[in-house]
């Protein structure tokens, strides 16, 4: 009898442990796998990542004459200081120069009258053909149609001088003036050579000894290239964002340097490109630190520090999920369950976000939940998942 019940309860146990077997692979099939990571306190900084090209902080371009080049005393990559001479000028060529720019202001003026005669008489000549039109139409004489049709296709011929072409003049009016007024002027102050007024290198020379200059155009420029600063762009989301005084990270290869927005253009300007028109807001900064790589007009990458938070609530920021409304909310863990949580955002990174509701330290959300994911779903977590 003993023998007979020992094997009664040996089958009984394995048939309760299959049953548990079978009860615990359904329970475990229940569950989904997922990525997790603890709700940490620490530091987070958030940046603005952009473009920006070197610029010297002090440029000068030197405009000379439009007069004969005596001689050029400096050439591209000199040292100069202040007081420097750059360039000299034969001054008898200046009057001959003057009477050049009055009979170019004249000739600039006359065009311009003789193009608003022009314009007077075409839409005086319209009118006159409107009136003969209206008076042969209300007249209701057949015999009066071919006329009528004749004056109408006179009448659409003639072309009105366009605001365009009138403004075109306009400009080359005051061109002209403001050649004649500066030649005058350096005449008036007999200036028969071009002083250096900065320190720095010569970067362009254009005129050339015994060539013309050319009065509109820099005849040196000089550049400070030891004390740079980075000119940026920035769209109109991230224009609000973006102020005097804040810190900045100037990347340039292996080098990093530290930064500080010095200027914001107070408008907006609008650029072309082959893509488009886009409207940008100009910003300058400060490069605090010397560099041995930078060079004028190459281009940079830079980070705008936006705002900093120290020992402060973070997440992963691919733990956050929002809606149409713009609700964030994130899935926690509790009891090998995904429970959704509401939470208010703070400062965000690239990689994190602050958190200022919703979540304490300690606490663990599911990075990048998928959409099987719902509250209650049973999760269990990946090995080495946790605490990311």
């Amino acid at each position: 009898m003993k023998k007979k019940w020992l094997i009664i309860g040996v089958v009984a146990l394995l048939i309760v442990g299959g049953l548990y077997v079978k009860g615990s692979a359904k329970n475990n099939s229940k569950f989904i796998e997922v990525k997790t990571a603890s709700v940490e306190v620490g530091d987070i900084q958030s940046y603005l990542s952009t473009t920006a090209t070197i610029k010297s902080k002090d440029s000068r371009e030197y405009y000379g004459l439009q007069a004969k080049v005596s001689e050029v005393h400096v050439k591209v990559g000199d040292h100069v200081k202040a007081g420097d001479l750059l360039v000299t000028y034969e001054t008898q060529d200046l009057n001959t120069t003057l009477r050049q720019a009055e009979i170019q202001y004249n000739n600039a003026v006359l065009q311009k009258q003789e193009l608003v005669n022009q314009d007077k008489q075409i839409n005086s000549k319209i009118k006159e053909l409107e009136k003969e039109i209206k008076e042969l139409e209300e007249s209701n004489n057949p015999m009066e149609q071919a006329k009528i049709e004749t004056l109408k296709q006179q009448k659409n011929s003639l072309q009105p001088v366009s605001k365009e072409r009138l403004q075109q003049m306009e400009n080359s009016v005051e061109l002209a003036k403001l050649q004649v007024d500066s030649t005058k002027q350096r005449i008036k102050e007999n200036k028969d050579r071009i002083v250096a007024e900065n320190s720095g290198v010569v970067t362009e020379v254009t005129v050339v000894t015994g060539a013309m200059g050319n009065a509109m155009q820099p005849a040196v420029v000089i550049q400070d290239i030891e004390n740079l600063k980075a000119v940026a762009s920035v769209g109109r989301y991230d224009a609000n964002s973006v102020i005097v005084g804040q810190q900045t990270i100037v990347r340039s290869g292996s080098e990093v340097l530290k930064g500080e927005i010095l200027f914001v253009d107070p408008v907006a300007k609008r650029s072309m490109s082959t893509a488009g028109s886009e409207t940008l807001l100009g910003i300058e900064i400060d490069i605090l630190e010397k560099s041995g790589s930078l060079k004028v007009d190459f281009g940079v990458d830079v980070d705008i520090l936006l705002g900093e938070a120290k020992e402060t609530v973070k997440i992963p920021a691919e733990s956050i999920r929002t809606d149409r409304d713009g609700r964030y909310y994130v899935f926690v863990v509790e009891d090998q369950q995904a429970k959704e949580r509401d939470i208010v955002v703070g400062l965000q990174s690239d990689m994190e976000a602050q958190v200022v509701g919703g979540l304490e330290a300690g606490e663990v959300v599911i990075l990048n939940p998928r959409s099987s994911i719902k509250e209650g779903t049973f999760v269990s977590e990946e090995v080495g998942g946790k605490g990311r």
